[in-house]
């Protein structure tokens, strides 16, 4: 369609393009002083302060001292995660990432969370939003929903709020944690997005339903 406005991809970072769940399991160890579980043990819908064996109180001084302390920036990010987002806007798409970080809490969630794209080779995307569970919401106010043709992300709860908003097509990223959940996609490496985007984009592009 002749001026059809360009598609957005909404990307997820934490656990989605990097391994936030095994970086942030192995800082608890180090700052509890024992042992944690394998990070790629199964956890069946639990709380991660339950899976973890901490109490709430723990796990939420836990993550303070990981925020404040600028570990965002070095959490690994996986593999083929630059290489995603220069084809999605090679191929026409805007990429938008979408976390839950608390930026308006920390001075430093945002200069880390930029330093970690630099520092996983991306540098070129179209938008950051933080929020800490309205981020969907918020991408809708800025892009339109009309235009919000894939969503990817290992939260079920972030999920099923896309779906409450009639966003599609909705992709979870594999995650131990993320078993119990049932949806229509699920991928198990960053390459597979490709398939999902060039699915939706086709489908965005003659006027078929997304969803």
């Amino acid at each position: 369609m002749t001026g059809q406005p360009r598609p957005v991809v909404a990307l997820d970072i934490d656990g989605t393009l990097g391994d936030y769940h095994g970086h942030f399991t192995r800082f608890a160890e180090a700052w509890i002083g024992r042992p944690m579980p394998d990070p790629k043990e199964i956890n069946p819908g639990q709380p991660l302060y339950k899976h973890l064996g901490m109490s709430k109180a723990t796990y939420r001084r836990c993550k303070v001292a990981y925020r404040s302390g600028g570990l965002k920036r070095s959490m690994p990010a996986y593999e083929g995660a630059a290489d995603l987002v220069q084809y999605l806007r090679a191929e026409g798409a805007e990429v938008w990432f979408t976390t839950t970080r608390p930026y308006l809490k920390y001075d430093g969630i945002d200069p880390d969370t930029r330093h970690w794209l630099r520092r996983n080779g991306i540098y070129k995307y179209d938008g950051l939003i933080f929020s800490s569970d309205r981020k969907y919401v918020d991408l809708i106010r800025a892009v339109g929903r009309e235009r919000i043709i894939l969503v990817v992300d290992d939260l079920p709860e972030q999920i099923e709020a896309a779906r409450r908003l009639k966003l599609a097509k909705l992709v979870i990223r594999d995650q131990p944690y993320n078993q119990h959940y049932e949806t229509q996609w699920r991928i198990w490496d960053v390459d597979a997005i490709r398939y999902h985007f060039k699915d939706a984009q086709f489908r965005y592009r003659i006027g078929l339903p997304l969803l």
